[in-house]
């Protein structure tokens, strides 16, 4: 499967610009390099001179300021829409489920990469070749958080090497490995480069192993140094170390004697190629790939033993903490007297203690309904909170890869609602059973759910806005933490503040919706005439809810 036709990467001017005003910073200026197909070429430099943004600017990530990258003549930015596995990158640290084994890391990599089209034994075949290439066999049935740096290296190439790409850009891909493991690592990216004609770009702090490359190219302050061989370096520079070289630079930066490679280079370099063919074909079908990520889904949530321990536990607790506050309350509802019509013979005394008791009732029953609401909105927040958010970084790999954006989301979205329906279920039936709750069975539980996912949903599209599952989880508890003040059901809101809310608050529309499927029995009409909070129809809340959940997956 490995690419015959010419591969080569053609770096024309290329500057990035951050920052705006007086605040504008170059991080590369006027870069230009040319790599031969089937070669390895390391860059190096000081921290901080622009290795990982030149690096990030090869595979498109990086948008530059000025200039262009071509690969084999096509344009970075349209190879990557187009044919995402020609283009295989690495960042520092790898991206996996820890709870997978390598083989079940390769054969959904395989899945989610090989097109539909390919037959079964050839993806076997191709699968066993990959895993000969890169040398893990011994380790295939290990889960990978018990793997070792260099395994882990060795891991995440691997799964590059799936989709065959014609390049292979990796940075600081050596880091932290012991000298042994490193050197054995940079044999090996050199073989794939010459042994399968890939062109493997490096980015290394690493100097040990350098005479393995067959270009190097230095880089200080943004600024490219030197392009050329390992002896070439040492010969441009006059020294045999490489610690030399890198002093020198730092020196002539303190006293400002730096000038670098500050103009138009473009005509050093070779003519650009015609865009050429690359032997890689696109990544299966949005659907193949969900029905992939389902079978994955289910497969870490039943291994993530302490995630289902604590929905189990949330799932019998929080109908039992119903149970004990409606316990004491809901027996004396059964007993009033609920019609409200004037009864001339009453005594005064008699009146009053009806409507104290009708008052006591009505809180009750309204309290109890928010209380199910929002015992069930945190159960969405634990469904939805971390579930993106803990996994970005493979996420964004596998997108790189050519992964469906609507694939991926659907996936979870039918995660929570598989969540959801068990937990709405119970509550609406423990309560109904336990504490004697009246009304429609099917419509409490439509709405409960209704309910349960929109909040999921929502965390959903928090944790993928967050950088970590931790800020997750604490923006989704203040949005909870917001529903029972926000709705307007235990206190009074200002007009002004009810109609802006209002439209955003699940915990409101629930509990109207609740409400409303008490609205055939007296209940309802004790709550009714207790509250100045206005109760929505059943539609509507059914309506506003999904609507919720529907934007929030958009």
């Amino acid at each position: 499967m490995t690419s015959k036709m010419a591969a080569a990467v053609l770096v024309d001017n290329v500057s990035v610009m951050v920052g705006k005003g007086d605040d504008r910073k170059a991080l590369l200026r006027n870069i230009s390099i040319a790599v031969p197909e089937g070669s390895f070429l390391s860059i190096i430099g000081a921290s901080g001179c622009g290795k990982s943004t030149l690096m990030r600017a090869l595979v498109g990530i990086q948008p530059v300021s000025a200039g262009r990258v071509l690969l084999a003549g096509h344009p970075v930015e349209t190879l990557r829409q187009q044919l995402p596995l020609a283009v295989g990158y690495l960042p520092q640290f790898g991206a996996f489920h820890g709870d997978l084994t390598v083989a079940e890391i390769l054969d959904f990599a395989v899945a989610l990469r090989l097109p539909s089209s390919v037959p079964k034994a050839t993806r076997d075949q191709w699968s066993e070749h990959v895993i000969d290439l890169a040398r893990i066999r011994p380790f295939l049935h290990q889960k990978y958080r018990t793997l070792s740096g260099g395994q882990m290296r060795r891991i995440a190439l691997a799964e590059e090497l799936i989709g065959d790409p014609a390049f292979l850009f990796l940075d600081e891909l050596t880091s932290g490995l012991d000298a042994h493991s490193e050197h054995e690592l940079m044999v090996w990216l050199k073989e794939l480069a010459h042994g399968l004609n890939k062109t493997v770009v490096l980015v290394s702090h690493a100097v040990d192993n350098l005479g393995l490359c067959d270009s190097i190219v230095f880089l200080h302050e943004g600024q490219l140094c030197f392009q050329g061989s390992y002896e070439e370096l040492f010969r441009a520079h006059g020294t045999d170390s490489i610690e030399a070289i890198f002093g020198g630079y730092q020196q002539a930066t303190a006293t400002g004697d730096f000038v670098g490679f500050d103009q138009d280079r473009s005509g050093e370099l070779p003519p650009a190629p015609e865009p050429s063919a690359l032997n890689t074909a696109p990544p299966p079908g949005s659907l193949t790939q969900l029905f992939i990520l389902i079978r994955r889904q289910f497969m870490l949530l039943g291994r993530d033993r302490a995630q289902l321990w604590l929905h189990l536990a949330l799932l019998v607790i929080f109908p039992w903490l119903v149970a004990i506050f409606a316990t004491k309350g809901l027996p004396e509802v059964g007993t009033l007297n609920l019609s409200i019509e004037p009864n001339i013979v009453k005594t005064l005394a008699e009146n009053l203690a009806y409507l104290k008791d009708s008052f006591t009732a009505a809180s009750l029953v309204s309290g109890l309904a928010m209380f199910q609401v929002i015992l069930l909105t945190l159960m969405g927040a634990n469904n939805g909170a971390r579930e993106i958010a803990k996994e970005r970084d493979v996420l964004e790999k596998e997108l790189r890869a050519g992964l469906s954006p609507w694939a991926y989301v659907t996936t979870k979205v039918l995660l929570v609602v598989g969540l959801s329906l068990p937990q709405a279920f119970w509550m609406t039936w423990f309560v109904k059973t336990v504490c004697g709750f009246k009304g429609d069975f099917l419509s409490q539980f439509e709405i409960l759910f209704v309910t349960t996912l929109a909040m999921s949903v929502t965390c959903l599209a928090i944790s993928s806005a967050s950088k970590s599952p931790e800020r997750a989880s604490l923006l989704a508890i203040y949005l909870v933490g917001l529903q029972l003040p926000l709705s307007g059901a235990v206190l009074a809101l200002p007009e002004i503040v009810s109609t802006l809310c209002r439209p955003f608050i699940a915990a409101y529309w629930g509990w109207s919706g609740y409400l409303k499927t008490l609205s055939a029995t007296p209940l309802y009409d004790i709550v009714r005439q207790s509250t100045n909070t206005h109760i929505a129809a059943f539609s509507q809340c059914l309506l506003v809810l999904s609507l919720h959940a529907i934007i929030c997956a958009v």
